[in-house]
């Protein structure tokens, strides 16, 4: 699963809950942070199957495929009634959060006062992201896997997709003024295109553990006073493909898949029934 940032996507996640000044004109919570994401192993639907189709307990009697297979073909997890070489005690976990904070300018410092900062210090989306026992399906070369559920010491990418409704729009062309009231170009209320957004990690001995943020990983995105309110699509913890490795020269936390298309989700924001 590639790195354990994400979200992502999760950069645009810096404009969710900003505290407002005297700025209204859309619907917004009283307060919407910090946000926790749970991560367990994706695995491919039902349709098409590669092996037996069965049909799920009542009452959610649906159509199942036996046996499982993951979406990912690089990372897994091991569990004890897992065929040899992933037996042994299950030892992954994985979880993202992701928090509104006041932080030294440029830094993942948190520093005293409650969200919007005044400046300086400035606002930021926060992205902690922890795990373990992430796990290789086949060997890799370059140390990033030296066999079947060895450790990973590749990259992994977390994706989600966000939607902004936020002050941070303009009518028109540039300099457009807005229409009226308490907007003042280029503060005019609006709602964004939905776009994705990712950011990258490096995952060492099968722990991907990582602090950044959203203006670290797109500069400038999170800004004062802008009454974000970030809608967020499903949480997605990538593979880095056969090589391990994703692109970008500031990887992480700015990164991207490239060209290798083997790559696919590892993981997602899920939960564990025992």
């Amino acid at each position: 699963m590639k790195r354990f940032s994400l979200v992502l996507a999760i950069a645009a996640l810096g404009a969710m809950c900003v505290a407002g000044a005297a700025l209204a004109e859309h619907a917004r919570p009283l307060s919407a942070s910090p946000l926790t994401f749970q991560l367990v192993p994706s695995f491919k639907p039902a349709t098409p199957c590669a092996g037996t189709v069965t049909a799920h307990g009542a009452p959610l009697a649906v159509a199942s495929c036996n046996p499982p297979v993951q979406t990912s073909s690089y990372l897994t997890a091991q569990d004890p009634s897992r065929p040899a070489p992933f037996t042994g005690s299950a030892d992954a976990t994985g979880r993202i959060i992701l928090s509104v904070k006041c932080v030294t300018a440029s830094t993942t410092t948190v520093v005293a006062g409650t969200p919007p900062c005044g400046g300086a210090p400035t606002q930021d989306v926060l992205v902690d992201s922890s795990s373990t026992g992430v796990r290789c399906q086949v060997a890799i070369a370059g140390g990033i896997c030296a066999a079947p559920n060895a450790l990973y010491n590749g990259k992994v990418l977390g994706v989600s997709t966000i939607q902004i409704t936020d002050h941070d729009n303009n009518l028109g062309a540039a300099g457009t003024p807005c229409p009226s009231g308490i907007n003042v170009s280029p503060n005019c209320a609006g709602t964004v295109t939905a776009l994705p957004f990712s950011v990258g990690a490096q995952c060492t001995s099968g722990a991907c553990n990582y602090v950044t943020s959203a203006n670290l990983t797109v500069p400038g995105v999170v800004k004062e006073v802008k009454r974000g309110v970030v809608e967020l699509g499903q949480l997605q913890i990538q593979d880095a493909g056969a090589d391990g490795v994703l692109a970008g020269a500031n990887c992480p936390p700015t990164c991207s898949q490239g060209g290798d298309v083997t790559a696919a989700v590892a993981y997602v924001q899920g939960l564990f029934v025992p």
